[in-house]
């Protein structure tokens, strides 16, 4: 790949010395990039580029590190008519219900799409709770469709099967689908330590929801998937009436010798519920361990009221993500929105009941940028490597059209990012040093070659889905996910 000289843009970052909540101050620079690294940050007009360099002209451009997606079941893209689902609704009519019956096939063109979809708004990392770990052709369909997309994805496999049965509720295939996915899990991880593609873009991780249900195995899954390298460990922890069946998982994986600074807890909103182990606040921060948290959906399918900014205030790690394209937007813009928004709204109340009001909005704009940047990268563990623009990062950069109908009237790029922004400003996004998008088009898919595919794909999977009762369906789990309705 030939250098590439981003000239005289305004940058926005956070760095590791910024105070979560503070604003950093943007600056004019040229930013210089070189194979997959950033190798000079420097004053503008002042970096000689190497001979072949492709300049860009980023007068009137903003430039900013890729968003970090730290949790997302990037196949559902796939799966429509999730948009008035609960969550436990979506238990019982995905998870238990469509994932048995995709293709491998299917997989390609969901996991292609949602890859895609994700580096269109601006996400140049996935963390990919991957549960349709079906067959080892389903995994390989989902790695290959990650490759080719252009992304970064922690693919992090699932270390479960489907059931073959709700009422009564059995996993019959169990012994044979957990014996395939350790087999591919060990292959994969010793192929080339983990990593699914040459330059190291796409690379292994585990996605463990079964915790409990047999401690001896827990143990030895985990032991082994630690001695090979395969990082993060992600699992969903909801709690409250919609999640009962994950609560307190935090304390769970602590009690068993599980917790360490590799895991990922997608949500945590049981620390926000009626009854939390504050105990768990602190597990957290000792471990290491982070939150990943998704506020559009937790907000919409019951899981509870995001506690981003708690985990800001207590010091545990936190990132923002999508959760499943289908049921929100695609693009990260509308989470920073909730999250910020959620938590100035629940500062209003508070005082409001008291018959007081606030000066000022203490809770920045920026915070939320800082959350879905450099925040996603600690939450997912690799802030050494990428969430901000720094020489020796990894290049994974988006320029923002700053003269755009949405952001012609903005000045500063950390609260136009934030509150102004969508998919439509964002230009052009740099992966590993490659361009993938270029003059607000993907550069390798053809997205509307996608699109006909993904539509094909979901009408055969709703072909099959007809013969099936959902309502059913979802009444025979409401038991198993331990969901009292009214």
């Amino acid at each position: 790949m030939p250098a590439i000289l981003l000239q005289n843009g305004l940058l926005a970052t956070f760095t590791e010395h910024d105070d979560p909540l503070s604003i950093p101050e943007a600056r004019q620079v040229d930013l210089l990039i070189e194979g997959d690294r950033i190798t000079a940050v420097a004053d503008p007009n002042s970096v000689q580029p190497p001979e072949g360099a492709l300049i860009i002209d980023c007068a009137d451009k903003w430039i900013a590190p890729g968003f970090v997606d730290t949790h997302r079941h990037v196949w559902m893209s796939l799966s429509p008519h999730q948009e008035d689902w609960t969550l436990a609704e979506y238990m019982a009519k995905a998870p238990f219900t469509t994932t048995a019956l995709t293709t491998a096939d299917d997989i390609y063109v969901g996991q292609l799409a949602g890859c895609l979809q994700a580096l269109n708004g601006g996400i140049t990392t996935l963390v990919d709770h991957f549960h349709a770990a079906n067959s080892p052709a389903h995994i390989e369909k989902a790695i290959q469709a990650t490759v080719e997309s252009g992304v970064r994805s922690m693919l992090c496999l699932s270390r479960q099967s489907t059931p073959t049965s709700i009422s009564p509720f059995r996993f019959d295939n169990e012994p044979n689908v957990s014996k395939m996915q350790m087999e591919m899990l060990r292959t994969l991880a010793e192929k080339d330590h983990g990593r699914l593609c040459p330059d190291g873009r796409v690379t292994l991780g585990l996605a463990y929801d079964v915790q409990g249900y047999n401690p001896d195995e827990d143990k030895r899954v985990l032991s082994l998937v630690r001695e090979l390298g395969i990082t993060p460990i992600t699992m969903h922890y909801v709690g409250g009436p919609q999640g009962a069946s994950t609560g307190y998982k935090v304390r769970q994986w602590s009690d068993a010798g599980l917790l360490q600074g590799d895991c990922i807890f997608s949500h945590g909103s049981g620390l926000g519920h009626r009854n939390p182990d504050l105990k768990e606040w602190q597990l957290l921060k000792d471990s290491g361990a982070s939150i990943a948290a998704t506020p559009e959906d937790e907000l919409g399918m019951g899981h509870g009221d995001p506690i981003v900014y708690e985990c800001v205030r207590r010091g545990v790690k936190v990132g923002l993500g999508i959760d499943c394209a289908l049921v929100v937007s695609t693009e990260m813009f509308p989470a920073m929105h909730f999250v910020l928004q959620t938590e100035r709204g629940r500062i209003h109340r508070e005082l409001s009941s008291r018959g007081k009001g606030i000066a000022y909005n203490n809770i920045r704009a920026a915070s939320a940028f800082r959350l879905a940047t450099l925040g996603g990268a600690e939450a997912a563990h690799v802030s050494s490597k990428i969430g901000s623009l720094e020489v020796g990062k990894l290049a994974d950069i988006v320029i923002y059209d700053a003269a755009s109908i949405n952001l012609g009237g903005c000045s500063d790029p950390f609260r136009g990012i934030t509150l102004h922004a969508t998919g439509a400003d964002v230009e052009t996004v740099i992966v590993n040093g490659e361009i993938v998008k270029k003059d607000g088009k993907l550069v390798r898919k053809e997205w509307k070659e996608v699109a006909k595919q993904l539509k094909r794909h979901q009408k055969l999977l709703g072909e099959k889905l007809a013969g099936i009762d959902l309502e059913e369906q979802y009444k025979a789990a409401m038991p198993i996910l331990r969901l009292a309705v009214e």
